[in-house]
């Protein structure tokens, strides 16, 4: 049997009884945008530009035009709405590294903000190469997503004027590129590292390593760039491991920080990293915060888990997802002109992995 609205139709009775056009549309036919039209005495441009929420429709049409919707049950097609806008109601995401706890709570935002607005989000990660980023760049753009939040590697002038060619509005997160002329939501890192490497100097250490990031990476290099001044600007004499953003980066690095530089403190690039040197200092039998303190960058779950608890530089992550969402809408419906950086405050969070700090 087949079923359709909870009423039966015998496969066999509608081979031996000729099935009428008005029975098939009143059975298996979607709601039309005419038919919207019809009921509400209105046009189908206007029914449409009720959809698009045209400001300038009134609002005793609009109401009678959403009457009409809920009353038949009309869902509007994406596809012709696609080809009438040039641009569909999917917004695009390009992560660099899922695996990184960091990276869903950033797109948890991004998500919600874009549901809230009435968008659908289209996720690739890339493992921050950059001839990946390209290509998901060109194929959401193909796709006709209305915008793109780009958590990007680090693109070259060519990439870049590719980029501003596309005429696809873009907004940078996390991380700025060079010369984009893109909007960014971000912190300070530059800062933020400074601020932690104060904070380290201030409780005595005077060794203080720093395992740092990729090379090719801005908030990496701004990160180090503020440790190595912090260093300076205390009279210390700075140690730099270069590494990745990997859990397993901070384990291999900590064998020759140790044997190379013997710190008392630990500034890591992020949290991963932090996490991973603290792991391998304490199967060398160093212990933590007594022998060695370490500070990472991130504030991600898994710090406040560990034991001892990670001392980090806390980044409002969710918030800069939901800000991203905003300005990249700003841009899709033709915002003001010239590029903005929005700066969201961190914070430096003391916890047991810097010592002075009982668990609770």
């Amino acid at each position: 049997m087949l079923y359709w609205h909870q009423k039966p139709i015998s496969f066999f009775s509608m081979i031996q009884k000729p099935v009428s056009a008005t029975e098939i549309e009143g059975e298996f036919m979607k709601p039309t945008i005419m038919q919207v039209a019809e009921r509400a005495q209105v046009s189908k441009a206007t029914v449409s530009r009720v959809l698009n929420r045209n400001p300038q429709v009134k609002e005793d049409i609009k109401e009678r035009v959403l009457k009409a919707i809920e009353e038949l049950g009309y869902r509007p097609s994406a596809i012709a709405r696609n080809l009438a806008t040039s641009r569909s109601n999917m917004i695009g995401l390009i992560l660099p590294d899922i695996t990184n706890p960091y990276f869903p709570v950033l797109a948890r935002g991004i998500e919600d903000a874009a549901h809230r607005l009435g968008y659908a989000l289209f996720i690739s990660n890339t493992d921050n190469d950059p001839k990946l980023e390209l290509e998901y760049i060109h194929k959401m753009v193909e796709q006709q997503v209305g915008g793109i939040v780009l958590i990007s590697a680090s693109l070259d002038e060519e990439a870049v004027h590719d980029l501003t060619s596309l005429k696809t509005p873009i907004v940078l997160c996390d991380r700025l590129i060079d010369g984009a002329p893109f909007d960014a939501v971000l912190i300070d890192d530059y800062r933020a590292a400074y601020e932690a490497v104060r904070f380290l100097s201030s409780q005595g250490h005077v060794r203080i390593a720093h395992m740092a990031g990729p090379k090719n990476i801005q908030s990496a290099e701004n990160r180090k760039r503020g440790y190595l001044d912090a260093m300076r600007d205390a009279g210390l004499e700075p140690f730099v491991s270069a590494g990745s953003f990997h859990y397993e980066s901070g384990l291999h690095q900590m064998d020759a920080v140790i044997e190379e530089y013997r710190p008392t403190a630990l500034f890591a690039a992020n949290d991963l990293v932090a996490l991973g040197a603290i792991q391998q200092a304490q199967r060398r039998g160093l212990r933590v915060p007594d022998d060695i303190a370490v500070i990472g960058c991130d504030d991600i779950p898994f710090g406040q888990m560990s034991s001892p608890a990670l001392s980090t530089i806390s980044i409002p992550v969710y918030q800069i997802g939901v800000t991203a969402v905003q300005l990249l809408e700003d841009r899709m419906k033709g915002g003001k002109p010239g590029t903005r950086n929005v700066i969201l405050e961190h914070r430096l969070i003391h916890r047991e992995s810097c010592g002075g700090v009982e668990r609770k």
